[in-house]
């Protein structure tokens, strides 16, 4: 199972809102990551066949999409940002209307529904209205009806939006799960989220493709300019110096986490640590976060 991007850029007017994209994706799970307006949700929508590429082609398992859109609709599952749900729907009557509109055998669709519920956790209140859901839940069965029919290709933007920590590990590990057999692409601002689970993480911005690479590969990058350092400077004066990524308590002292140049020299007192993937995107997209 292979996806491939190939050459692929968009225009908006005169606005080129993608460059040319070289991306291939095969079984995993990948995170995308950038900050707003970098084209996360333009890439994703390409994928969909929401929008039209302005020029290249997307490839899936060795045929162009649009030339196979009916079997690349049936192998897709999407989760978009904005709920798109029905609030007058009953929660299992919802699963039964997209399974309907996938073109499901009613047998199969009977059976997965119920199985993605227990999943996400929805299962007790599968006939309750989806409009008495919190928003937690309402992101929960947007995922369930992402993975109606088995798709092999599963887009999520912000898959996590809303949900509290242990609804989010849950998430994550059933993300996780999924992936074994199928192409996943996550696009969050939750950078823990996909940090743990991504096999390669993308790093997007302002229609360019910055990095496409593993986790391990991103933090080794950054290794020795990663410093933990007691905060006795003002913070505002120290992050006139350096990016700060994080400031904590420790003890009943104050410590704050910084990011330093390349080639700039120690920082006087600090300590090394080894970076995380919150780093690698601070480091990355500082002045814009």
């Amino acid at each position: 199972m292979v996806l491939e991007i190939k050459n692929v850029r968009k225009f908006y007017g005169d606005k080129e809102a993608l460059k040319p994209l070289y991306v291939t994706f095969t079984p995993g799970v990948y995170g995308l990551l950038g900050p707003n307006g970098a084209g996360k949700s333009t890439f994703m929508k390409l994928i969909a066949m929401l929008l039209e590429p302005s020029a290249g082609e997307i490839v899936f398992n060795g045929k162009e999409i649009r030339k196979q859109k009916k079997d690349f609709l049936k192998a897709l599952g999407y989760m978009p940002q904005q709920t798109c749900l029905y609030p007058e729907f009953d929660v299992l009557e919802y699963l039964y209307y997209i399974g309907a509109l996938k073109g499901m055998e009613r047998k199969h669709l009977l059976v997965q529904a119920e199985e993605l519920l227990e999943r996400v956790r929805l299962v007790d209140v599968k006939n309750k209205k989806i409009k008495t859901l919190s928003g937690g839940m309402q992101q929960r069965l947007m995922l369930a009806q992402a993975l109606l029919d088995r798709p092999q290709v599963v887009i999520l933007d912000e898959p996590t939006a809303g949900l509290d920590p242990r609804k989010r590990i849950e998430m994550r590990n059933l993300i996780a799960e999924w992936a074994k057999e199928r192409i996943i692409i996550i696009a969050t601002h939750v950078v823990s989220d996909v940090e743990l689970i991504a096999d390669r993480i993308l790093m997007l911005d302002a229609g360019r493709m910055l990095a496409d690479s593993t986790v391990w590969e991103l933090t080794e990058q950054l290794y020795g300019r990663v410093y933990e350092t007691e905060l006795i400077l003002p913070l505002e004066e120290l992050e006139e110096l350096y990016q700060v990524s994080s400031v904590y308590h420790r003890k009943g002292n104050v410590y704050a986490k910084v990011i330093t140049k390349e080639g700039e020299p120690q920082l006087k007192g600090a300590v090394p640590v080894y970076p995380d993937l919150e780093d690698v995107y601070l480091s990355y997209f500082g002045e814009e976060v």
